[in-house]
């Protein structure tokens, strides 16, 4: 580790919290320790931080913040300490950082926006993801744009579904346009049901969770929720409706203009794409890019952009997409 300039030690209220703070055989601390290049000493309820200045007080801060959170009984999710970590890493490669009296000021980490769905209580992840809930919170139309793994479709979901069982709504309609990464719908067995199905999945599994498998099936069944492919929606109006568009980037510019003019009184537009994983033959003919540009101007639509920085997945999959060039 080298010279030990400096130390910081915290004493803790809870034993409790700070052994689930800890992780399992320390590992929680053993990742800070890896990332942060410091060591950390654990006596009873307090931690002792060694290594140099800035280092040991943004462990501090990562730490007082994450035990801050489970004194509200909010928890912490397996991957919450690596988010934080990569957030502060990101700030010191960018240069994003202020010094006051020798100390590192850090903005929040670990103190996230929610959203209350009734049966669950989602909570932003960092702060794109905070950025994106205010922004469907605030707005009419919300583009969430970036790499997969940020949580764009999950939080998206996430919001239909609160504004459905708060009565703010009276139906979820969640689309995506017929196209397989790879693959044409030609090649594959069965009817056009069967064909779309399989590549509606992943919407379906997502409200599964938020509803469970019997209460999804019966609102399907009473079209209070349609999962449906981008074609069908021609010719129809939505009102009092959360309407969302995932895998926009597979969409053509009129198909993106023909969803828009979807819109009715008192709904909610949500778009979320990857612009680096666009599905098309020619990938020229995507409408999401164009479409988001021309509009962002627009008061009652916001744009928000994730980065590779903002996936919340295991931390490998942001070093995976570094090695791919965009497309």
């Amino acid at each position: 580790m080298g010279f030990i300039e400096s130390s910081r030690a915290i004493k803790f209220g809870s034993n409790k919290y700070l052994l689930e703070l800890c992780g399992e055989l320390d590992a929680n601390l053993l990742k800070v320790e890896k990332k942060n290049n410091v060591q950390i000493i654990r006596r009873g309820n307090s931690l002792t931080i060694f290594g140099n200045l800035k280092d040991c007080d943004t462990t501090a801060d990562i730490l007082m913040e994450a035990y801050s959170k489970l004194e509200k009984g909010k928890g912490i999710a397996e991957n919450d300490i690596d988010i934080a970590l990569n957030i502060i890493h990101n700030k010191w490669e960018k240069g994003v950082y202020e010094e006051e009296n020798s100390n590192f000021k850090l903005e929040k980490t670990l103190e996230y926006l929610e959203i209350n769905t009734q049966n669950k209580l989602v909570s932003g992840k960092s702060k794109s993801q905070n950025k994106f809930i205010k922004s469907m919170l605030d707005h009419e139309l919300v583009f969430g744009i970036g790499p997969a793994g940020t949580g764009k479709t999950y939080l998206a979901i996430a919001m239909g579904v609160k504004l459905f069982s708060e009565g703010m709504v009276d139906k979820i309609v969640l689309t995506r346009p017929a196209v397989e990464a790879g693959e044409k719908l030609g090649f594959l067995p069965g009817d056009l049901s069967q064909k779309i199905d399989p590549y509606l999945v992943p919407l379906f599994d997502s409200l599964e969770y938020f509803f469970g498998s019997e209460n999804l099936e019966y609102l399907i069944e009473k079209r209070n929720i349609e999962i449906v492919p981008l074609a069908y929606m021609r010719g129809r109006t939505l009102n009092n409706a959360c309407i969302i568009l995932d895998e926009a980037q597979n969409a053509t510019s009129g198909q993106i203009k023909m969803f828009l003019t979807r819109l009715g009184e008192n709904s909610k537009v949500i778009i979320t794409g990857d612009e680096s994983q666009i599905d098309l033959y020619n990938t020229d003919n995507s409408g999401l890019k164009r479409t988001r540009k021309a509009l962002s101007n627009i008061d009652e639509i916001s744009v928000m952009e994730f980065e590779n920085s903002d996936i919340v997945r295991n931390p490998i999959v942001s070093k995976i997409l570094e090695v791919f060039p965009k497309k």
